[in-house]
């Protein structure tokens, strides 16, 4: 049960291995960013988010769509995308499947991601995709151009396809969860080893005590 718990908070708080940074230093007669209070509805109901995080928002009316804390891969270039595996309420998704004909998506079929506030197409759930996209299948994929990135270290709203996000890796979280498994298993071999030793020693009494009764009954008939 312990184990079952520290693999779900593993893949529930995932960190990135490494510092967001911004590709060009912000200028201020430029308007790609803004100084700005914190969102007002974080999208972690955990306690508040750390420093070095950026939140995502709806480029159209600001409304939180998701956090640098649950990417879950990879930046993908070619589509000039954000990948997480959980985002906020405020997103939205079509049942309908939308079938790509034409660029990336060629051939892929997909559901579309809208904000719930505004209606702003936002990105895609994959459902079917070819060989190179599989990786993406179910998982929420933000166009970068239509998210803004709310980056609580510096208090500024910059555009997400100006910043770039660490690599996300499990690599020495899983490390540990392997060894964990290994002691279990050896744990459980040494629980087997000692029930069946207990099993012996009780087969073992009980024959014992068997065989005494025979012999008690054998002196009574004499």
């Amino acid at each position: 049960m312990a184990l079952r718990l520290r693999l779900r908070e593993l893949f529930q708080d995932t960190q990135p291995g490494g510092v967001i940074t911004v590709e060009e230093p912000p200028s201020p007669a430029g308007a790609s960013w803004v100084l700005r209070s914190p969102p007002a509805s974080p999208p972690r109901g955990q306690g508040p988010l750390p420093k070095d995080c950026a939140v995502f928002q709806c480029c159209s009316c600001w409304a939180v769509l998701g956090d640098s804390l649950h990417l879950c891969g990879q930046e993908e270039q070619r589509l000039g995308l954000l990948v997480c595996f959980k985002v906020t309420n405020d997103v939205a998704w079509e049942d309908s499947l939308m079938i790509g004909l034409e660029g990336a998506l060629l051939g892929c079929a997909y559901n579309a991601l809208s904000c719930r506030l505004c209606g702003l197409t936002v990105g895609f759930i994959l459902y079917s995709a070819s060989k190179d996209l599989a990786y993406l299948r179910g998982l929420f994929c933000f166009f970068k151009e239509r998210i803004l990135c709310y980056l609580l270290k510096n208090q500024m709203i910059i555009e997400a396809s100006k910043v770039n996000f660490p690599t996300v890796t499990l690599k020495k979280q899983l490390q540990e969860v392997k060894e964990k498994l290994v002691k279990a298993h050896i744990r459980i071999e040494l629980l087997m080893k000692k029930l069946e030793e207990l099993e012996k020693r009780i087969m073992w009494q009980k024959g014992r005590a068997l065989h005494q009764v025979q012999m008690a009954y054998c002196r009574d008939m004499q």
